[in-house]
């Protein structure tokens, strides 16, 4: 839609709506350069519902114009919660990890991909391993970072618990990890680490 052609009149119905704070981006900026340009009628409206919205708390409860509350719920509609997102806006993501669904990664290892870096090729994981469960021996492709969470977990010969931490350079390889008991760890790696094939799996 092309704002500018846009009459006064349909500039005044998006008053409320505005205070309200549901405007689209682009009929927000549109309504801003309205006021900008001198509107009183508008600029009126705009504090008689800011008043309106600050003592809603202590208002008796009216049910919405019916033109309003469609336009409320088809911008609710608009933009449905992810399962475990909380809030995802300007660059700022709050998730709900247990929410999250987990994905096998190998047999009795899963895990919940929390960010991936399609630029760098690197992700940030949950890993959950099962008791028992082994991962085979693997090239780092860049600097992996593993901050242990719970439980058990055998590497080159020692044990790691929570709270430990485990840092591998580029280039590095781990040989196979395993848990006797389950572990649950935050893993930051490459996308293009590789298994070490002749380890087996």
């Amino acid at each position: 839609m092309n704002y500018k052609d846009v009459s006064s009149a349909e500039m005044h119905e998006l008053a409320s709506l505005y205070v309200l704070g549901a405007l689209d981006p682009g009929e927000k900026l549109a309504f801003e350069e309205h006021l900008r340009r001198g509107c009183d009628t508008c600029a009126d409206v705009v504090r008689s519902f800011t008043d309106i919205a600050n003592l809603i708390g202590e208002s008796v409860p009216t049910a919405p114009p019916q033109q309003l509350r469609e336009r409320l719920l088809s911008t609710v509609n608009r933009s449905p919660r992810t399962a475990g997102i909380l809030f995802e806006q300007s660059g700022l993501l709050i998730a709900r990890s247990d929410e999250l669904a987990w994905k096998t990664l190998a047999p009795g290892i899963f895990y919940k991909p929390l960010y991936q870096d399609a630029d760098r090729k690197y992700n940030t994981s949950l890993v959950r391993m099962e008791a028992g469960a082994h991962y085979p021996s693997h090239h780092h492709a860049a600097i992996e970072e593993l901050f242990m969470l719970s439980g058990d977990f055998h590497l080159e010969d020692l044990v790691i618990y929570a709270g430990d931490y485990c840092r591998a350079d580029s280039g590095t390889i781990h040989g196979e990890t395993f848990t006797d008991m389950g572990c649950l760890f935050l893993l930051m790696a490459s996308q293009e680490n590789r298994i070490v094939e002749h380890q087996g799996f």
